[in-house]
């Protein structure tokens, strides 16, 4: 769900913003430049405050709950679509996935078997082609809905990754008691 909803938004930003707001290139680099520049930051905090203060499980909720929000907030359902609306729903999306990335990967070394924690095919392999996989489906998704014109391309390629952050949220309830 992560790397989809990730991808789904860097991917197709360019088209996007060029689409809604007629913004050059140097300046569809410059937000996604100023996205990159939160990874650092975000995850300082993380690591050192909110890990501390919260149990995984809470912090992975409540990141899969923002992407939602994220998620959500990128839709073009009320016009005109504004600039703020997409750099802040961007800019939660992103931030919250990063936030959920580090919470998934700290519980999966948690969970993980042993046979699947040493040699080449351990699961930091499996988490990166699962990853790689999720990309290329958002890239094909991508790709099939710009067929169908740049006008339905944003809410088009946001309605999967919506199901998919859904759904997530609801595994997450059902087996809350379970995460470490």
């Amino acid at each position: 769900m992560l790397k989809y909803a990730m991808e789904i938004l860097l991917s197709e930003s360019s088209v996007v913003t060029t689409y809604y707001f007629g913004w050059s290139t140097s300046s569809v680099a410059i937000f996604l430049a100023c996205l990159g520049l939160t990874v650092l930051p975000v995850n300082i905090v993380v690591g050192s405050y909110i890990s501390n203060m919260f149990e995984d499980r809470q912090i992975l909720l409540a990141s899969q709950i923002m992407v939602c929000v994220g998620i959500l907030l990128s839709f073009h359902i009320i016009s005109p679509y504004t600039v703020p609306q997409y750099v802040c729903s961007g800019l939660i999306l992103f931030v919250s996935a990063e936030v959920l990335e580090g919470v998934n990967l700290a519980l999966l070394s948690r969970v993980m078997s042993s046979r699947l924690a040493r040699g080449t095919f351990n699961g930091g392999l499996l988490s990166t082609e699962a990853g790689t996989l999720a990309r290329v489906v958002a890239d094909g998704t991508i790709t099939l809905v710009g067929y169908m014109g740049e006008s339905k391309l944003l809410n088009i390629t946001l309605l999967p990754s919506l199901v998919i952050c859904i759904a997530s949220i609801v595994a997450t309830c059902f087996t809350y008691n379970s995460l470490y």
